[in-house]
């Protein structure tokens, strides 16, 4: 990208007084204006939607709601609509763990005198841009004066990033009048709108926004986070609103992080289809590959490649020692005279966060080197903006560190939601998951020259809109899987805790059973289940079969292997080497408790592992079952992989977990110590 290094006298440049017209054919009451010019024009930009008849009322003090709706229109920034619900939450715009969730403190009002107020969704933006600080009051109808809108102004122009402060300003822009930029009292509408105008009416200026999303997972339907007691998210909601966006701002790109098809009841069982079909609904511009892109075959891949109406990208991922002809390493799309190329990048290790039956003949080219290798190309090092989707989880925070070049990282695969990160000359951006929420990036140019941006998380709260069509379709795939889902199996006594927090960290009564369901099935001497592998929590009540689809969405086939007590110990001893990490290897057990020690170093850390109370036998050999999954070397489990496959059953995990529920009936499962953790860590 071309770097700008005189940002501030750009801003002098744009705001050079443009020549005063007539302005006829607009408001009844400008004429007169020395400021009507920037008005008029205003009104052709949409920023001023006037009636005939109506007044402008030039000469009086802007308000400060007026001066949030009128930088929110100009720049094309998204229009926020809180969430009006009574709680004792304090606002939030953000979180840094792949365990945080999108309750009612994301979404409700951002000050105590704002809501219902008649411009209350542009005030919101600027909050979730972060040009306004959240809290208290206000005071909505109060006058602005020319230095704080001045501030609102720079900061959505450059960026909060950026100093940018009334005082900068004024020892830059010697070339307009200083008392209206540092202007202590109240600034007018025609001072304003001439402001305004002489940054956005500048033909040189240019405002593109980016969309973005990340790590969908087939959540086509708004769903109910642990600890929320609002809904959140869903595609209809998500459709809607770009097409909203689309019609407020013609130059924008929309990109998705990885991870899109796959993961839900109704996403796996039509295979990706649902969302393949509503994501060309919003007119994607490519998506990347991400590790649970592989959850399918190849040839499931290939087809939902064949049915998207955009690229998947992904410079890394081979079959067969070739390059796959759907995939494409980049995309080059020119917006407005801007040029950007979007580079794809998968993480190498992929293949072992899935089935290996999934990614057969498929290799990972190292991300880094594959990165670099796209960046040389002279289609890519022309480009005037030169961005990543990168769903590398932890190596998002690294890719600018070890691949110079990347104006923005997009990170999926870290499940969190955060503002941008500058990392060296790059800044890496998060999008969320679960169709909870939207990136908004508005990038700003001079003279083709990226002089600044602004980002915000758009939450998709309980009352968004939802795209009329795309209901129609979410119904119709929900209408040919419900029959059969919500058939009623068993019941249970008590709530089933399959919280990302408890299965991935602790023992959890819900994936005690269903650890005790492979034994079950099999008659295995212990049985072990992953944590990641258990996606949901069920309320006491009936247990119905998309409860434990909900619960076990993934294809993994439930197999017996032989292995020494020394293996088990070693399994047990690499799925506490994450903690306190949240990670999906977390094993949950039957048949056996153990004891490990947090303060101690990863490796070391299992304490004892006890069979009916005595210590396990390391010399022995045992049945052990599990899922293909883990004894595929899924998760790094290597020392599984080597183990004898003694039974090969034809039943997935849920399938196995189901045949169980139906021959108890009822259940109330407690906790029984099977997992002891010394020194545990403060959660």
């Amino acid at each position: 990208m071309k770097k700008s290094t005189t940002r501030f006298f750009l801003l002098v440049l744009m705001l050079i007084p443009l020549l005063s017209v007539a302005a006829t054919g607009f408001f009844a009451d400008i004429d007169a204006s020395p400021y009507g010019y920037a008005i008029e024009g205003l009104c052709e930009m949409g920023v001023f939607v006037p009636e005939e008849g109506i007044k402008f009322f030039p000469a009086q003090p802007l308000t400060r709601e007026e001066a949030a709706k009128w930088i929110v229109r100009a720049f094309a920034l998204p229009e926020i609509t809180p969430l009006d619900v009574d709680t004792d939450k304090e606002k939030k715009l953000t979180y840094s763990s792949g365990l945080g969730v999108i309750d009612e403190s994301f979404t409700i009002p951002s000050f105590g005198d704002t809501a219902g107020t008649q411009n209350e969704a542009y005030v919101e933006a600027l909050v979730n841009t972060r040009i306004l600080e959240f809290g208290g009051n206000f005071d909505a109808r109060a006058a602005i004066s020319g230095a704080e809108f001045s501030n609102w102004l720079a900061d959505a122009v450059f960026g909060v990033e950026n100093e940018t402060e009334a005082a900068i300003l004024l020892e830059t822009l010697d070339a307009y009048p200083e008392e209206l930029l540092a202007l202590e009292t109240a600034i007018s509408r025609e001072q304003a709108a001439a402001l305004l105008y002489s940054v956005v009416g500048d033909p040189r200026f240019k405002t593109i926004t980016i969309l973005v999303t990340a790590d969908i997972h087939g959540h086509i339907m708004p769903y109910l986070p642990g600890g929320a007691s609002q809904e959140i998210g869903g595609m209809a909601k998500m459709v809607d609103f770009v097409k909203e966006m689309r019609a407020a701002q013609p130059n924008l790109m929309l990109l998705d992080i990885g991870d899109a098809p796959y993961n839900t009841n109704v996403a796996n069982l039509f295979e990706g289809e649902p969302v393949m079909v509503l994501m060309n609904m919003m007119g994607y511009d490519a998506m990347v590959l991400g590790n649970h892109d592989f959850d399918y075959p190849f040839t499931v891949m290939e087809r939902n490649a064949g049915m998207a109406n955009f690229p998947f990208l992904s410079a890394n991922t081979f079959h067969n020692g070739e390059y796959p002809g759907f995939l494409h390493p980049y995309i080059v799309k020119e917006i407005d005279g801007i040029t950007f190329a979007v580079i794809g990048v998968t993480d190498d290790e992929s293949a072992w966060y899935t089935h290996p039956r999934n990614v057969v003949g498929i290799t990972f080219e190292d991300h880094f080197d594959a990165a670099r290798r796209v960046m040389e190309m002279e289609e890519v090092k022309n480009a005037d903006v030169v961005m990543a989707l990168a769903h590398l989880h932890g190596d998002n925070y690294n890719l600018s560190k070890q691949v110079e070049g990347f104006d923005f990282v997009f990170g999926g695969g870290n499940d969190v939601v955060a503002f941008p990160m500058a990392i060296n000359d790059s800044y890496l951006v998060s999008a969320g998951k679960h169709a909870e929420m939207v990136g908004n990036l508005t990038l700003n140019f001079f003279e083709d020259e990226l002089i600044g941006f602004t980002f915000a998380n758009v939450f998709l709260h309980r009352d968004f809109p939802q795209d009329p069509s795309a209901k129609v379709v979410v119904d119709k795939y929900l209408s040919d899987m419900d029959e059969k889902l919500f058939e009623v199996v068993a019941q249970t006594e008590v709530d089933l805790d399959g919280e990302r927090s408890t299965v991935r960290l602790k023992e959890s009564n819900l994936a005690n059973i269903i650890a005790d369901s492979l034994r079950y099935l099999t008659g295995a001497d212990f049985a072990i289940q992953n944590g990641g592998g258990v996606r949901a929590s069920i309320p006491a009540g009936d247990i119905s079969i998309k409860d434990i689809f909900t619960v076990l969405p993934f294809d993994n086939i439930v197999v017996v292997v032989e292995a020494t007590g020394q293996t088990i110990w070693d399994a047990l001893e690499h799925g506490v080497s994450w903690y306190p990490g949240a990670a999906g290897g977390f094993l949950q057990v039957s048949g056996l408790t153990y004891t490990f020690d947090a303060a101690k170093e990863p490796g070391s850390r299992i304490v004892e592992v006890l069979v009916d109370g005595k210590p396990i036998d390391l010399e022995k050999t045992y049945t052990l079952a599990a899922n293909d999954f883990l004894t595929g070397g899924g998760d790094l489990y290597l020392m599984l992989a080597e183990c004898k496959e003694v039974v090969r059953t034809k039943n997935y995990l849920r399938e196995a977990f189901l045949q169980y529920l139906e021959e108890v009936g009822t259940i109330a499962p407690e906790l029984e110590g099977r997992i002891t953790i010394l020194n545990e860590a403060q959660q």
